[in-house]
């Protein structure tokens, strides 16, 4: 999924295959990307809402996010719509300069 400003696309998001495993079928990854120059406008919350919304009609149980350790907006996005921290892994990542992936994880039921 895309989101476009001005026929350019500045942001995108998409639902992958948490795992091949059939026990996990229902959950799934989330990624999210967006153009720096277009963070904290409203752009990203549209399209992970979207997506979201997507993912819960498509019968998803869980979504788990991976964000580098030093992205605070990602963090705050994702727990403003119910993601919530569920770990941190240690110097797995290089992304920003930053090694740790903090992992959260939205479950739309119980």
């Amino acid at each position: 999924m895309v989101a476009k400003l001005d026929g350019r696309v500045v942001s995108w998001a998409s639902l992958s295959q948490w795992s091949d495993r059939c026990a996990y079928s229902d959950t799934a990854g989330i990624s999210i990307y967006m153009k720096e120059e277009y963070r904290g406008k409203g752009v990203g919350k549209k399209l992970i809402k979207e997506i979201l919304d997507q993912g819960q009609k498509g019968g998803l149980h869980t979504i788990i996010a991976q964000i580098a350790g030093s992205n605070e907006a990602s963090v705050r996005l994702h727990g403003s719509f119910g993601f919530e921290h569920v770990g941190t892994l240690k110097k797995v990542g290089k992304k920003f300069g930053k090694r740790d992936v903090h992992i959260m994880q939205k479950i739309f039921y119980t």
